[in-house]
């Protein structure tokens, strides 16, 4: 047991939000992350990679011809511990 539990590690992962012209290039999208959601009705979909080295994904991602922008998630960065409030 604790082998396994040694060897797995749980890495950070980060939401990328890409607005797109057509949703027919959407596919494409899969060779550089997780595709998990598409909006057909705002053209945009969600993606999530790898929070290290993901600058190189975003910026693969928004040289594509197709793509209106790119969008990263600010969660990871977030703090979400909060101090106890001082009176």
């Amino acid at each position: 047991m604790d082998v396994l539990s040694e060897s797995f590690e749980l890495k950070g992962r980060i939401g990328l939000v890409v607005y797109v012209q057509s949703l027919k290039q959407v596919k494409a999208l899969r060779r550089y992350a997780n595709l998990y959601y598409v909006s057909k009705r705002e053209k945009y979909a969600f993606l999530y990679t790898d929070l290290e080295g993901h600058e190189t994904i975003v910026e693969a991602i928004g040289a594509l011809p197709f793509v209106e922008s790119v969008v990263r998630s600010e969660r990871p960065f977030i703090a979400e511990t909060y101090a106890p409030k001082q009176k």
